[in-house]
């Protein structure tokens, strides 16, 4: 019975290894790629607001979400000498307080509708984003006009986020690669321009704003 036994799974062994060979790869030449798919973007709405605000439309209707992008040109471009990180400092603080609400409720206020607000910078653009369920759209557009244009930047969130930004800066000091970026930049802009200094400022701009 024990030979038996053996000779079955011998059989097996045999059986699988001959599946396997047969399923290999064949990389003796590479394989053949087959043709690039279609790319096919959705047309894009150009229209203005009544104050002349400019309004791009892209319609997508896969999912009953609407993805709302506010962009100011006030990146770290914009940031006067001295006062690196302003920018992203000023973006920073846009969900800490806006019209009636503070920080809580503004951040209840949005999770109560199911909707994400962040904001933030870059060199070139600071940008509000929205992205909220359909049906929910009007209330979620008057928060974020009281963030765009109504907000508060009280001074306990204003000492907060100065406290997280200093320890983002030395917490930088232990990443090689955002030093060697750093480096980069200052020796190919020079310490006087926003691109020689990190979109984040430095510690001496972080404490005087």
């Amino acid at each position: 019975r024990r030979q038996h036994v053996l000779a079955v799974a011998a059989a097996v062994l045999c059986a699988t290894a001959a599946a396997v060979a047969q399923q290999a790869p064949d990389r003796s030449k590479p394989p053949v790629t087959g043709p690039a798919p279609a790319l096919k973007l959705p047309p894009i709405q150009k229209r203005a607001l009544a104050n002349g605000l400019p309004v791009w439309i892209v319609e997508m209707h896969e999912v009953p979400v609407a993805s709302i992008s506010v962009l100011v040109n006030a990146g770290a471009e914009t940031d006067p000498a001295g006062k690196y990180g302003l920018a992203n400092f000023t973006a920073a603080m846009l969900d800490g307080g806006a019209g009636t609400r503070d920080a809580l409720a503004l951040a209840d206020a949005i999770e109560f509708l199911g909707a994400s607000l962040t904001a933030g910078s870059t060199y070139d653009v600071a940008s509000i984003r929205l992205q909220t369920p359909v049906a929910k759209l009007d209330e979620a557009l008057q928060i974020l006009a009281d963030v765009v244009m109504r907000p508060t930047f009280p001074e306990s969130e204003l000492e907060r986020v100065r406290k997280e930004r200093l320890t983002r800066l030395l917490q930088t000091r232990d990443q090689p690669g955002a030093l060697a970026w750093a480096a980069f930049a200052r020796l190919v802009f020079g310490p006087r321009h926003p691109y020689g200094t990190p979109n984040l400022g430095n510690e001496a701009s972080n404490r005087e704003e």
